[in-house]
């Protein structure tokens, strides 16, 4: 159902980090903003981001938690009978399918007419490369593909295909979230919702480790091996240039205020619902804070 009461909005881009399961962060702020009837007018969004940002532009308040909750158990979901026989621990078929389409309904009408503008990255399997697809000037079919693809992390997937070319995970080749200058696209006033603490940092992977990950990953891929073996580095480095700006205010970073203990695959539905829980919370007590750094010039 479409919010009744929707404010207008300053001009702003909203980013939106991945994590997978930490993704319920993110849609307790976005709960937050629905609440509110603000909807940013332009938001990028990364792996599961992106099913974060789909039920934000369809209007759908609280589904990304519903969905969670109520699913994170049941073997239709995700798991490891899922990447054995079909080679994706979260089971997209049914994601985008069945529970899509039936059990949870997904309103693909008013995201497909909503007029604000939502971009997916993904990461070319052959180049290591990002692309931006926009959910204009496509079909939701074509669209729910990039967004799979968006959510496709290596060794947890199999890649996607989008026309003739396989692409996986968008944060493979752009850990955490890009930069403004990073964007196919000018904008002055980011705004990032990040699934990690600001003290979170990944541990580099050593030179054995690396040698394993590559033997499984194997040889198809060579530019999305180097582009895992080195995810932590470039991770952390982004890190401190948002944390740089955010001291210069020039983005505005929402993010959990503790050290999150939730997995990319957590099935601890009490855990989930914490998290949810201070998503929303920090998503209200920040929004008016927000909306005056983005009315300022």
């Amino acid at each position: 159902m479409v919010e009744s009461k929707e404010i207008n909005k300053p001009s702003g881009t909203l980013i939106l980090e991945g994590g997978a399961m930490r993704g319920i962060f993110t849609a307790g702020v976005l709960d937050a903003f629905m609440d509110r009837g603000y909807y940013f007018p332009q938001i990028v969004a990364i792996s599961a981001g992106t099913l974060q940002a789909l039920c934000y532009l369809s209007r759908q308040k609280e589904r990304n938690k519903r969905v969670n909750l109520r699913y994170a158990n049941d073997r239709r979901y995700m798991g490891i009978r899922h990447l054995i026989r079909g080679g994706d621990y979260f089971n997209f078929s049914f994601i985008f399918g069945e529970l899509a389409e039936n059990l949870m309904p997904f309103d693909k009408d008013t995201f497909m007419t909503a007029s604000e503008r939502m971009l997916a990255l993904v990461t070319s399997c052959d180049t290591g490369k990002i692309t931006y697809i926009s959910n204009k000037g496509c079909t939701w079919d074509e669209y729910k593909q990039a967004c799979e693809a968006s959510c496709s992390i290596p060794l947890f997937s199999k890649p996607v295909q989008l026309g003739n070319k396989l692409y996986v995970d968008g944060g493979v080749g752009m850990p955490l979230a890009p930069l403004p200058e990073e964007l196919p696209f000018v904008t002055k006033k980011p705004v990032y919702i990040l699934t990690r603490d600001k003290n979170y940092r990944k541990k580099h992977i050593h030179k054995i480790e690396r040698a394993l990950l590559s033997m499984m990953l194997g040889g198809s891929y060579p530019k999305i091996n180097e582009l895992m073996a080195t995810i932590p580095e470039r991770y952390n480095e982004k890190v401190e240039e948002l944390l740089q700006r955010e001291k210069e205010g020039r983005a505005f970073i929402i993010r959990p205020e503790h050290s999150v203990h939730v997995s990319r695959t957590e099935r601890n539905i009490h855990k989930l619902r914490n998290l949810y829980e201070e998503g929303r919370r920090i998503g209200e007590s920040r929004f008016d804070e927000m909306l005056r750094w983005l009315c300022n010039a």
